[in-house]
């Protein structure tokens, strides 16, 4: 599962990745990036996609809401999908075979179930991200719903897989994040190869990854500081 994830720098991701450069100039302007440590679900959040036949950048409700749906209204259930049901899905099916995207973070919140003591279970929350602080990318799907006067409202989902051995450790599901040589791939819509797509929703590899517990401020979406990712200090 991803239920919280962090963008503190989001002009580094322009510098970063060399597909996400080409559309610098054609979505939300650098200085419109605010450092984000806490992001939330039916929170906007900075996404990169095909749109109109032009790499674009911008911001999309976490929450995905089908172009059927009566009213453009994000639910929990829907911040993340499933890599292995995707082609069967009626949900996402079809977002999988043309609406694919991918979701710049620095990190991302899990959190770890810890047996207190007999019959009590607490759960810390663990920040995970890159050995070496480098920003990296999830796979996701978006949606463009519109209402009566074709205002559009984008809205995105975080695909997850099995977790890595890391991730094992502290969850059941992990978020997929592509490898840069993958993402053309992944974003191209005219890829429909779903069969081949599909085998590029594994989990990252352990080695390059760390993890650490925080605060509990992450708890609650109205944190969103510093302080939400800094170290939890040994007792």
């Amino acid at each position: 599962m991803c239920g919280r994830f962090v963008l503190v720098n989001g002009e580094e991701v322009f510098m970063t990745f060399e597909q996400i450069k080409k559309a610098k100039a054609a979505g939300i302007k650098i200085e419109e990036i605010p450092p984000r440590y806490n992001i939330a679900p039916q929170q906007k959040a900075l996404v990169v996609a095909f749109r109109n036949g032009e790499l674009i950048v911008e911001n999309m409700r976490w929450g995905f809401v089908p172009v059927w749906e009566k009213e453009f209204k994000t639910k929990l259930s829907t911040i993340n999908a499933r890599a292995e049901t995707l082609e069967k899905s009626g949900l996402y099916g079809p977002s999988f075979k043309a609406k694919r995207c991918v979701i710049p973070a620095d990190a991302f919140y899990e959190w770890k179930k810890i047996f207190v003591e007999k019959g009590v279970v607490d759960k810390q929350p663990m920040c995970i991200g890159m050995k070496d602080g480098e920003p990296f990318l999830f796979a996701g799907l978006f949606s463009v719903w519109k209402d009566k006067e074709e205002k559009e409202f984008p809205s995105f989902t975080i695909i997850t897989t099995s977790p890595n051995e890391l991730m094992g450790e502290i969850h059941d599901r992990m978020p997929v994040i592509l490898p840069e040589k993958n993402i053309d791939e992944w974003l191209d819509p005219e890829n429909k190869d779903t069969a081949g797509l599909k085998k590029l929703l594994i989990p990252y590899s352990a080695q390059k990854m760390k993890a650490y517990p925080v605060s509990k401020l992450v708890n609650s979406p109205k944190n969103d500081s510093p302080e939400c990712i800094k170290p939890l200090k040994a007792a």
